[in-house]
C-alpha cells in the first residue's frame, strides 16, 4: 500500500494502476489511506495572515474554497462551494485564541468571503489583492480600447486590434520595439493615451507607497485624475475602489497578495488533469496538503 502511494505522489494514477496491475480506484484508496495516516493535522495556532480564494474543480461550476497560511503556504482548509458557508466552516475549526491571532486576510472582492471574515474575525484587516485589482483595471482599459477600435478608421483599427498586449502589459516588460509600438498606439487618440497612463499610474502606487497613509494619499490623487479623465469605465472602478480604500491600503501594512494561492490553484489544476478528474474532495485536500508541506 505504501509503495503504491509513493508512486502516486509522482505519477499519474493511470500509470500507477498499470504498474501494479490494480484498478485506479484501488490506487486512490491506498494513497488516501496512507496520506490520512501520515499527514499531521493543519497547524492552526499563531496564524498571522490568511489567503482565501475559490477554485473550479469540476465542469459545470463545481468550486471549492481554499484557505492557506499566507506566511508559510500551508494548506489549511478546502470546502465545497464558494459561498460564505464554505469559509465559515474553516473558522468553526478555530478556537477564540486562534481566531484572535489572525491580523489580515487577502481576498479578491468576493462579498461572500468578506461577510464571513467580518463576522468571524472582526479584528482582522481585509486586504484586496493587488493582482486582482490590476486585472480589474486592465479589463476597464481593454474595454476602452475596444470602444476606440469601433470608432477608428480602417488603418487605425489594424493598429489597435493587433496590439492589445502592448497596452495591458507593464512597460518594463516590453522590448525596445514593443515600447516604440506602444507609443505609436497610445498616440492614436486621447482616450487611449489617458487610459494607458492611468493604468500605469495606478500600478506605480504599489512601487512608490511605503505606508498605508502614503498609499491613501496617492490613491486619492489617482481617483481624482481618473474621474477627471471622463473615462466612465475607469471612473467607476476608481469610485468603487475609494469606497473600500481601507482594503486597498491594508496591503501596504501586511504586504500579502494572492500570488501564492493562485500558484497553488494552478497546482490543483495540474493534479486534477493528471488524475483525469477528482470526485473525492477529501482525497484532493490530502494530496494538495501533502504538496504544500513539501514546499515548506
Amino acid at each position: 500500500m505504501r509503495c503504491v502511494s509513493s508512486w502516486a505522489a509522482a505519477c499519474p494514477i493511470s500509470a500507477v494502476a498499470e504498474r501494479f496491475r490494480i484498478s485506479e480506484a484501488t490506487v486512490r484508496r491506498y494513497d488516501q489511506a496512507v496520506l490520512e495516516h501520515d499527514l499531521p493535522e493543519p497547524c492552526l495556532d499563531g496564524i498571522d495572515a490568511l489567503l482565501v480564494d475559490e477554485k473550479s474543480v469540476r465542469k459545470g461550476h463545481g468550486y471549492v474554497t481554499v484557505v492557506i497560511n499566507a506566511r508559510t503556504g500551508e494548506l489549511l482548509h478546502m470546502d465545497e462551494g464558494k459561498k460564505k458557508e464554505s469559509l465559515v466552516s474553516f473558522f468553526d475549526k478555530l478556537t477564540m485564541e486562534q481566531k484572535s491571532s489572525i491580523k489580515a486576510v487577502c481576498i479578491d472582492r468576493n462579498g461572500a468571503y468578506r461577510s464571513a471574515i467580518e463576522e468571524q474575525i472582526p479584528q482582522a484587516e481585509i486586504v484586496h489583492d493587488r493582482f486582482h485589482l490590476i486585472m480589474n483595471l486592465n479589463a476597464a482599459v481593454d474595454e476602452i480600447r475596444r470602444a476606440e477600435w469601433r470608432k477608428a478608421n480602417k488603418e487605425d483599427r489594424r493598429v489597435i486590434k493587433g496590439n492589445r498586449f502592448l497596452i495591458l502589459a507593464g512597460r518594463e516588460n516590453l522590448s525596445g520595439d514593443g515600447k516604440r509600438r506602444l507609443d505609436a498606439l497610445v498616440a492614436l487618440n486621447t482616450n487611449l493615451t489617458n487610459a494607458y497612463l492611468l493604468k500605469e499610474d495606478f500600478r506605480s502606487i504599489y512601487q512608490a507607497a511605503r505606508t498605508p497613509k502614503d498609499a491613501e494619499m496617492r490613491l486619492r490623487d489617482w481617483v481624482a485624475a481618473a474621474v477627471a479623465s471622463g473615462l466612465q469605465r475607469i471612473s467607476l472602478f476608481a469610485r468603487i475602489l475609494l469606497k473600500s480604500k481601507d482594503c486597498f491600503t491594508a496591503y501596504f501594512k501586511h504586504r500579502i497578495t494572492s500570488g501564492p494561492i493562485e500558484a497553488f490553484n494552478n497546482q490543483i489544476a495540474r493534479l486534477i488533469h493528471r488524475s483525469c478528474g477528482v470526485s473525492n474532495l477529501d482525497y484532493l485536500f490530502l494530496k494538495m496538503r501533502a504538496q504544500s508541506l513539501q514546499q515548506n
